[in-house]
């Protein structure tokens, strides 16, 4: 069995660091600790602009399987929302990556993330469920509500006080699938039209409370209450950190970086698969290499 993968990508990223060196960070973590052929597709989201680029240097990491495609290859309905943000049009992407890949289950990365230990199909997908990690809604309350009016649908769904985790997490093609026709058939319009004309500042439309309150959506807010509203989340996902499934998916104890024990998150005495080093600390990808490289086994360096 394996997994599809998706990673939205610009050159430069938030914060203008150099995030496609972050992806080889990334790719090199996962070289050194996913199992081989885990990744049947890892599908890469560019602009158009960048893709050649993107290519050029990811050719050394064909083992993982890389598929490079513009965002409009993906979604050609962003053609016509310039105005969109980048940070919008990521969370588009792993949505409509279900409309691309073929597998049943599908790991959603950025270019900030590090694997942090030996990674096999069967910590991820357990009896045909993939793992899910909670977090408190009290992080972000308006994800869940704003998506809840996205979907038309109570937001007191699922175990009280928690909701999906942000990246890397694992999302259902099912689940996406009927995500995208319950939001087109809702609002009688393309799911990404109707998404990208809550972000237009210029538009009348978009002064309203109304369209207000929907549009602080995220594609992961959506996906959960998508799942709940169905009835799909027990058939498709175990949550992570309990019972039989002690492992997490993500852990935060990158931050602060300047304290991070490094060590700690690589051993075993850690249930976190992975860790983010975000762009917000203006960190380029050699820094966080230099200090990460002492756990990362040297096949990883070598590859290619």
């Amino acid at each position: 069995m394996a997994i599809g993968a998706v990673l939205p990508l610009c050159i430069r990223g938030s914060y203008d660091v150099d995030d496609l060196g972050r992806t080889e960070i990334l790719f090199r973590s996962l070289t050194a600790f996913a199992e081989p052929g885990m990744f049947s597709t890892f599908l890469i989201v560019t602009p158009p602009d960048e893709v050649d680029i993107v290519n050029q240097r990811l050719e050394k990491w064909q083992h993982l399987n890389p598929v490079v495609i513009s965002e409009e290859a993906l979604i050609p309905e962003l053609s016509k929302y310039a105005h969109v943000r980048g940070w919008r049009k990521q969370q588009l992407v792993k949505i409509a990556a279900a409309q691309y890949l073929k597998e049943d289950f599908y790991l959603t990365f950025d270019a900030d993330v590090i694997c942090l230990k030996p990674l096999t199909m069967d910590k991820l997908i357990i009896d045909g469920k993939a793992l899910l990690q909670y977090e408190s809604r009290e992080l972000h309350p308006k994800w869940w509500k704003s998506s809840a009016r996205m979907l038309k649908m109570s937001p007191d769904v699922g175990e009280a006080g928690v909701g999906m985790h942000i990246t890397p997490s694992i999302l259902a093609k099912n689940i996406c699938l009927k995500l995208i026709s319950e939001l087109t058939e809702l609002w009688g319009k393309h799911w990404v039209d109707e998404i990208c004309s809550l972000h237009n500042a210029k538009d009348p439309r978009n002064w309203s409370i109304f369209r207000y309150l929907r549009s602080r959506w995220t594609e992961y807010s959506l996906y959960y209450m998508c799942a709940h509203k169905f009835g799909m989340f027990d058939n498709y996902h175990v949550v992570a950190g309990r019972g039989d499934n002690p492992q997490l998916l993500m852990i935060h104890d990158s931050h602060p970086y300047e304290t991070w024990d490094v060590e700690k998150s690589f051993s075993d005495r850690c249930p976190g698969l992975f860790c983010v080093v975000g762009s917000k600390t203006f960190l380029e990808p050699d820094v966080v290499w230099q200090k990460i490289s002492p756990y990362i086994p040297e096949k990883s360096v070598h590859q290619g």
